[in-house]
């Protein structure tokens, strides 16, 4: 009966995997920065309605060319106007700003007329001194489209608005074409578009690298474990099967794996064969012990079933925590992972039995040379642990302190390509347009014209002039945009384009002359995105460097004591938005969401323990050793300078869930144990000595599988890697070593779970140890 049982669990597994394996062709990547905005945020819907008055403030993609003889050199002039062509034809772009075709607007004297002429006569080397001169006596264009020390051009390339992954993957690879086509010293190219797409590429070729070195470091520390063939395909199978499910179900849902949850596949390996590893090391014991197979399977799923069932669950618990986050892709990442877990516990108890039933018992099981060495090494941590209590005790207090002073230190601080390593190509652009045309960070702020005013208002211009100046100076936002900038050029142009007349009119009068001519210029898309259709509200906007949240933040508060002290509030205020506000603001609130996440997890943890032992004593016993990791983890976070931001946060909450396993599996085992009537000296030996092995296999897959995770280009998945698998390498320290002190501290001469003294030579020998 039972083998007919398993060959249907199996055909039915078999035919379920089949339908998952049938939709993996509609695995999809995908990576849209926008989804991490914080929902149902106020300042998300305000930037949503704004820029349905003014339009996006991120699609573009800026291209920057370097000539180390200087921009005035004719080939190189001409190459750009070739390029300004070719970029004019690819996929999704709606306009193309380069500095060989931008016109500078003046007025014929005599009779007034608007008359157009390039400010860069690329095709007339004669000019160029001439040109030059102008051009850098014009501050709009130095530092937006001419680089200030003169070696570098900007062309600014405008495409559609809310740009698909789709589109952005066909721009991507039309600008790709188009570049490979031309020869310049330099080139750089930065935008949301080009951006998203070699994301999406990184992200692809990650997910196959993580998965196969997952398999491959999965594999040898199994052969190391058991050192049998049988004990490494039956786990592998089972996990593979896990992750094969997990992706496939995302699949069938055409839910693309973004930045988040293209590491999801690595996170329900590693953790599903630590349920593996604990039911198969059992199966080993028992069928040592010489019991028939079947009963050998049962026993084992009878002692580790329960253990294995709670593991899974506070493990799917620490990912479901993260339910509580604002942030989209942290929530998809939270629940789709904690599914994969619940489905690597499944096919424990229904693949893994069926496999093992149907099996042969493995020659491994003959060989005692393993157990023996680990039943040696486990004995002399424990007796070392056992006669130096204090040490341990105050090695635990001293590492507490340190890290505190570490967590101190902690800042929360996020940039917009902090994902990326310092190496890596597309932040080499970055810092290239930064260093040369003022950042891609953008730069938002929506001005609101006090009263019956509206912006044509002389007194209300020269407000905003005061402010743009700070902008400059002090904020130092370089290519602004705003109708500053159309006022002046209007007036710059009425005086033959003299630069000493690029500034705002003298009087109401002169203005309203101007104003006259603004037809013109709305003609020729200066006003584009700028006002609203009642001239009260005005857009400002421009580029800065990527410094940090901390820095921006620190400017908007020097930007808000001087609104206050220099400009008339009866005639002007003013609100910053932007994606870029939008990503800092994430960052403020990850730290009430990390705390709100991790206290559910504490608090479920605890009740589970509670109810399965009856005893505070108990939760507090089980709490301490995962608790102290995470404070090390902070600390270590503190003193490096890793800062906490997204991708750091979530790592508390996560790590704490798988964490814990080990310590349920240790109490679990030590309450059976003390259930059979056996001293607390007995069960505390017999428990890390049985389950040591599987704590220490288990974690070391664990690290090993999480450490693959380093090799990433992103440097979030990178920090989930290295910090995820140092904070389960101190928990199973903790396990080890401050588990049984705990234990005896806090039961130095009752018998646990039924409250009946301990015998005489037992309180002897936990005298001898020196604990209580």
């Amino acid at each position: 009966m039972a083998r007919q049982l398993s060959i249907l669990t199996l055909i039915v597994l078999a035919l379920v995997s089949g339908y998952f394996i049938a939709g993996l062709g509609k695995v999809g990547f995908d990576y849209d920065f926008e989804k991490f905005f914080p929902e149902d945020d106020p300042e998300t819907q305000y930037f949503l309605d704004y820029r349905k008055t003014f339009g996006s403030d991120n699609d573009f993609v800026l291209i920057g060319l370097l000539n180390r003889e200087g921009i005035f050199n004719e080939d190189f002039l001409r190459k750009v106007d070739r390029l300004n062509d070719s970029l004019a034809t690819a996929r999704h772009v709606k306009s193309v700003q380069s500095p060989t075709r931008i016109k500078q607007l003046t007025f014929d004297p005599l009779f007034g007329t608007p008359v157009e002429r390039a400010w860069l006569r690329f095709d007339q080397p004669q000019h160029y001194q001439r040109d030059s001169s102008r051009i850098y006596q014009h501050p709009p264009l130095v530092g937006t489209l001419f680089s200030p020390h003169g070696k570098a051009l900007c062309v600014f390339v405008e495409t559609d608005e809310y740009i698909s992954k789709e589109a952005a993957d066909e721009l991507a690879a039309d600008l790709s074409r188009i570049m490979e086509s031309f020869t310049f010293d330099e080139l750089h190219m930065a935008g949301r578009a080009t951006g998203q797409a070699y994301y999406v590429d990184l992200l692809q070729r990650e997910f196959i690298l993580f998965i196969s070195l997952s398999i491959l470091l999965i594999i040898v520390f199994l052969v190391v474990a058991f050192r049998s063939f049988w004990g490494v395909w039956v786990p592998l199978l089972v996990v593979m099967m896990a992750v094969l499910w997990t992706v496939g179900i995302l699949a069938r849902m055409d839910l693309p794996l973004g930045i988040m949850l293209n590491v999801l596949p690595v996170i329900v390996f590693v953790v599903g064969v630590s349920d593996v590893v604990h039911l198969v090391t059992r199966y080993f014991e028992e069928l040592r012990k010489g019991k028939p197979k079947m009963l050998a399977l049962k026993t084992a799923y009878k002692e580790v079933g329960l253990a294995t069932l709670l593991t899974s669950v506070t493990t799917a618990i620490g990912f479901l925590t993260l339910l509580t986050s604002n942030i989209q892709p942290i929530r998809e990442f939270g629940s789709y992972t904690a599914m994969g877990i619940v489905l690597a516990f499944l096919l424990a108890f229904t693949l893994l039995p069926a496999v093992l039933s149907l099996s042969s018992i493995p020659e491994a099981v003959n060989h005692p040379t393993n157990r023996n060495f680990w039943d040696r090494q486990l004995r002399k941590l424990l007796s070392k642990v056992l006669l130096h209590p204090k040490r341990t005790f105050a090695g635990c207090i001293a590492v507490l302190l340190i890290s505190l002073v570490g967590t101190s230190l902690m800042v929360s601080d996020n940039y917009l390509l902090e994902d990326l390593r310092e190496s890596d190509p597309l932040r080499q652009n970055f810092y290239f347009l930064e260093e040369h045309f003022g950042g891609v960070r953008p730069f938002e702020m929506s001005l609101y014209v006090q009263g019956d005013r509206d912006v044509w208002d002389l007194e209300v211009l020269r407000e905003m002039d005061k402010l743009s100046q700070y902008l400059q100076d002090d904020y130092e936002v370089g290519a602004q945009i705003s109708v500053l900038q159309v006022v002046k050029t209007l007036n710059q142009g009425r005086h033959n384009g003299n630069p000493e007349h690029y500034r705002l009119p003298d009087s109401q009068e002169q203005l309203n002359k101007l104003l006259r001519n603004m037809e013109q210029a709305q003609r020729a898309g200066m006003l584009k995105a700028l006002l609203n259709e009642d001239a009260n509200r005005a857009r400002m906007a421009g580029r800065i460097a990527d410094e940090g949240n901390i820095a921006v933040s620190n400017k908007d508060a020097q930007l808000a004591a001087f609104f206050a002290e220099n400009i008339n509030p009866d005639l002007l205020q003013y609100r910053l938005t932007g994606t870029s506000m939008l990503i800092d603001l994430n960052n403020k609130s990850l730290s009430t969401n990390m705390i709100y996440g991790l206290l559910i997890a504490f608090g479920v943890i605890a009740l589970i323990m509670g109810v399965l032992f009856r005893s505070v004593k108990m939760v507090i016993i089980t709490l301490i050793p995962n608790m102290l990791p995470l404070v090390m983890i902070a600390g270590i976070m503190g003193f490096a300078g890793i800062p906490l931001k997204v991708s750091t946060s979530i790592i508390f909450t996560i790590a704490f869930g798988i964490a814990v396993d080990d310590t349920i599996h240790f109490m679990s085992k030590l309450k059976l144990e003390l259930m059979k009537g056996k001293s607390m000296l007995y069960a505390v030996k017999r428990t890390f000595l049985s389950t040591g092995k599987a704590i220490v296999v288990t974690s070391i897959i664990l690290c090993g599988g999480f450490i693959t995770l380093i090799g990433s280009n992103f440097l979030g998945t990178f920090y989930i890697g290295l910090l995820i698998s140092l904070m389960l390498f101190f928990a199973v320290l903790a396990d080890l070593l401050l588990l049984p002190v705990l234990l005896f501290f806090f039961y130095p001469r009752e018998k646990f779970a039924q409250g009946s003294p301990q015998t005489a030579s037992d309180a002897k020998k936990l005298g001898a140890v020196g604990v209580g």
